[in-house]
């Protein structure tokens, strides 16, 4: 007995389909994306696009057209993650107003703060909250160095700027 696919064919019809569509229109896809995002995305969202319709291949009628609704949702997506990265480096780096006296000692409490803080993280939220603000890697050479996707990264640095203003607050509270 053959097996079907839930489209009706059997999977190597599915299969079939599914890298006709792919050698029809990646580069139409390529295009369609590059217009619209950096070049050093376009190839990411590209795949995510086609890895997601071939998840959900038995349930599309349409393959062409969803593509590139997938398509401009991944653009979407990459820039609110963009904004979001923009917006937290400002956070980050914004400057706290000057003290009228210095005090060595302060400096000192902050360090041990911010290293205290730190240690509160989670090992892998840690690890890319470090690679990223203080060796100055970029999130996509940060996901590509730790085999995550780009978008945990950006996660992970929301997340862990979100922990670090807490606990910061919190100490500066206390004292």
């Amino acid at each position: 007995m053959t097996e079907r696919s839930h489209d009706g064919g059997t999977p190597d019809d599915s299969h079939a389909a599914f890298t006709h569509l792919f050698n029809t229109h990646y580069r139409q896809a390529v295009t369609f994306v590059h217009v619209q995002a950096p070049s050093a995305d376009v190839e990411e969202i590209v795949e995510e696009a086609f890895v997601e319709i071939l998840a959900r291949w038995p349930s599309i009628k349409n393959p062409a057209a969803y593509l590139f609704t997938v398509l401009r949702n991944g653009i979407t997506r990459h820039h609110r993650d963009r904004v979001r990265e923009v917006r937290l480096h400002e956070r980050l780096n914004a400057t706290r107003p000057l003290e009228t006296t210095a005090d060595p000692l302060e400096g000192k409490i902050i360090h041990d703060d911010v290293i205290a803080a730190f240690q509160e993280l989670p090992t892998a939220m840690r690890e890319v909250a470090v690679m990223s603000w203080m060796l100055h890697k970029p999130p996509d050479q940060v996901a590509e160095e730790l085999g995550k996707s780009r978008s945990t990264v950006t996660t992970q640095l929301t997340e862990a700027a979100r922990r670090l203003r807490e606990f910061l607050t919190t100490r500066e509270e206390e004292r």
